[in-house]
């Protein structure tokens, strides 16, 4: 199994109660890899379907640009697995909750600009 899935199936393990989960996912390859959706399968999740063209419109995507950009700042990057994964999980439990209320807030800005774009990019 991928880095990537298995970082996508343990989240949902830790996530996601069992048969109450809706996962949001556009179409990259390793959030369709093979393990990912038997995993999605056995566990009941439902999939919101995202749109891969707006990326922009999640808000999750842009606390994963935060949590890699605190990840790489680490005075010692993690040089394996393991160093990634509690690197990974310190850095998420110190996301500011005001950055990710921000984000939320910002959802009614980013509708309305998406429609005003039809769908094209915009400043988000």
């Amino acid at each position: 199994m991928s880095l990537t899935a298995n970082v996508v199936v343990r989240f949902t393990q830790d996530n996601v109660p069992e048969g109450n989960g809706i996962l949001q996912q556009d179409d990259p390859r390793p959030r369709t890899a093979r393990v990912t959706q038997q995993f999605i399968a056995n566990n009941n999740i439902s999939l919101l379907n995202w749109a891969s063209m707006s990326p922009d419109m999640s808000p999750v995507e842009h606390v994963w640009d935060e949590l890699k950009r605190r990840v790489y700042a680490r005075p010692q990057p993690p040089v394996n697995a393991q160093q990634l994964e509690d690197a990974v999980i310190e850095e998420w439990n110190a996301i500011p909750q005001a950055f990710i209320a921000n984000l939320v807030q910002s959802m009614r800005h980013r509708c309305v600009a998406l429609i005003n774009a039809r769908g094209g990019f915009t400043r988000y």
